[in-house]
Parts: structure tokens; sequence; C-alpha cells
């Protein structure tokens, strides 16, 4: 089964410490003033992981 990255908006405080690790899964949308995770195929589980090491408020999970 497909795992996917999430972002709990709730507790993101956008830091773009996501963005810094991983640009090509994470982003900040401007026009909606939120971080978002970029739509792709396959996420490389290293680097999001990396990102969730690196998130100070531990709002990036794994979905199925």
């Amino acid at each position: 089964m497909k795992k996917y990255p999430s972002i709990d908006l709730g507790r993101c405080n956008e830091c773009m410490g996501c963005v810094e690790v991983a640009p090509h899964i994470f982003r900040y949308n401007k026009l909606i003033g939120y971080m978002e995770v970029i739509e792709l195929d396959e996420y490389s589980q290293e680097d999001v992981e990396e990102a969730m090491k690196n998130c100070p408020e531990d709002c990036i999970s794994w979905e199925d």
C-alpha cells in the first residue's frame, strides 16, 4: 500500500524546515498561506522521515 506524507496544518508553525530538508516534497503555498505536500507518484521515505525528525511541531506523518 502506498504511503503519503501529511502535514497537520493546525499544529504547523510554517517554520519551513521541511522545505529546507525536502523541497521536492514540501512547499509553502503563498496563495492559501499554508504548507503543503507536493503531489508525487512516490515519496522518498528517507527524505520524508528526515523532514519529520526536523519538524519542531511534530506535525508531519505518514498516511495510507
